[in-house]
């Protein structure tokens, strides 16, 4: 019996020592996902990221022919009333409203590059689509082409692709950091239930070892 009670508290002893360290190991695990929650360690992704005029200027080549491929669906035409849905309750600058006015193709283009952009963001796009169109107006006078027009359309078609993809690269980021922070969240619920576990299994072993005396007591 004596030794069977010796094994006894010794098995005790060992399961209650393990419970501690894993206590102290998920606690210690809870400590690193709850720091990894307020401080992702990465700056914080811009929703819509800013696309700099001269960098949109600077891409384009010094040959109009060269841009055939981009602003060749750009026919000018006559004047026309801007008619461009995704637009709807926005302000037009002066200066992209021009455009959209005296060029067939630009409306049903710039409603299919705001149909990409989010709502809030759109009337931001649209300033900074007119600033464009408001330098290469400027530039287009000292640079290799003859056709102001192009290249024109040639400077709005690259920054609507530059931004784009950077409003899609930015929202991909968005996504993958909430799907790490719903990852980061479900872990930190299961490490709290199996703190809770471990609370209980240790209290349960508290409890055996302060009566096992009594039960001892009332063998004899």
């Amino acid at each position: 019996m004596k030794i069977a009670e010796r094994l006894e508290r010794r098995l005790l002893g060992t399961a209650r020592a393990l419970c501690l360290l894993a206590l102290v190991a998920v606690v210690m695990a809870i400590t690193a996902v709850m720091f990894a929650l307020a401080f992702p360690g990465k700056q914080s992704v811009i929703a819509d990221p800013s696309v700099n005029v001269t960098d949109v200027l600077a891409s384009l080549p010094g040959s109009e022919a060269a841009n055939d491929a981009i602003s060749g669906d750009s026919a000018n035409g006559g004047m026309t009333d801007v008619n461009v849905q995704a637009a709807a309750g926005l302000v037009i600058p002066a200066p992209l409203r021009q455009v959209l006015n005296g060029d067939n193709a630009s409306q049903p283009l710039l409603n299919a590059w705001l149909v990409n952009v989010p709502l809030p963001d759109r009337q931001q796009f649209l300033n900074k689509l007119s600033e464009v169109v408001a330098h290469a107006s400027q530039h287009a006078a000292t640079w290799e082409w003859d056709n102001r027009e192009r290249y024109v359309a040639a400077a709005m078609n690259q920054y609507a692709r530059v931004k784009i993809e950077r409003i899609a690269s930015a929202e991909g980021a968005i996504e993958a950091a909430h799907d790490r922070s719903e990852q980061f969240r479900t872990s930190l619920g299961t490490l709290l239930a199996l703190v809770g576990f471990l609370t209980l299994l240790l209290v349960l072993l508290a409890i055996e070892r302060n009566t096992r005396h009594l039960r001892v007591g009332r063998a004899d």
